[in-house]
């Protein structure tokens, strides 16, 4: 990925001011820290991944020491390009589950004994016509679904036009559809096995 994408580079691109330059750019720094917060390590822990992961895949490249991930993340602005078609965007929610191995793992499987195992659930956006991601939120196990549409929904600028927005029946609930009225937006729902039809709202005093 990182070498089809002529805009993402891994070594920070020079200043041209005096004194230290930086060595690595910001897509590094944000690189190393998704995965920091995907599988829920430590800085250190982060810096050893990240290697094998581009030893795996043939490159030599460095990684951020711990040093610089502390101090860079401080002000690290991040930025999720999106160069979609003009017109209302159709935004697509799902989540999914990724198994991350507890403390004690490689002990348990040469060892035996239980297993500990934690869960993290990835909230996606999507766009429906070119598939690529607009919105993307990380929590525990612990959240459902439903509560984190509105999180996913304030990702996409508030000047850009929402037509409609699809989801499963876990979204069917009144204050998703609330929030996804308050964009102006079609909601494409399924009503859950047990729905009932929604009192009318009180009016405002």
């Amino acid at each position: 990925m990182v070498r089809s994408d002529p805009a993402v580079t891994w070594d920070a691109a020079p200043t041209g001011r005096r004194g230290r330059q930086r060595t690595y750019s910001d897509a590094a720094i944000q690189t190393c820290l998704s995965m920091k917060v995907l599988f829920g390590m430590a800085l250190r822990q982060t810096t050893g991944f990240v290697e094998s992961l581009l030893r795996l895949v043939g490159l030599d490249w460095t990684v951020p020491d711990f040093s610089t991930l502390s101090r860079r993340q401080k002000t690290l602005a991040v930025n999720i390009p999106y160069s979609g078609p003009k017109g209302p965007l159709h935004l697509l929610i799902d989540s999914t589950g990724i198994k991350v191995e507890g403390e004690g793992e490689w002990h348990t499987r040469k060892h035996g004994g239980p297993k500990r195992r934690a869960w993290r659930n990835v909230h996606l956006g999507i766009d429906e016509e070119t598939l690529e991601i607009r919105a993307v939120e990380i929590t525990g196990n612990h959240i459902g679904d439903a509560p984190v549409l509105p999180d996913l929904l304030s990702q996409i600028p508030l000047g850009e036009e929402i037509g409609s927005v699809t989801a499963d029946g876990a979204y069917d609930t009144r204050k998703r559809h609330d929030a996804i009225a308050d964009r102006s937006a079609h909601a494409v729902i399924p009503p859950r096995k047990n729905a009932k039809p929604w009192r009318p709202s009180p009016p405002e005093p």
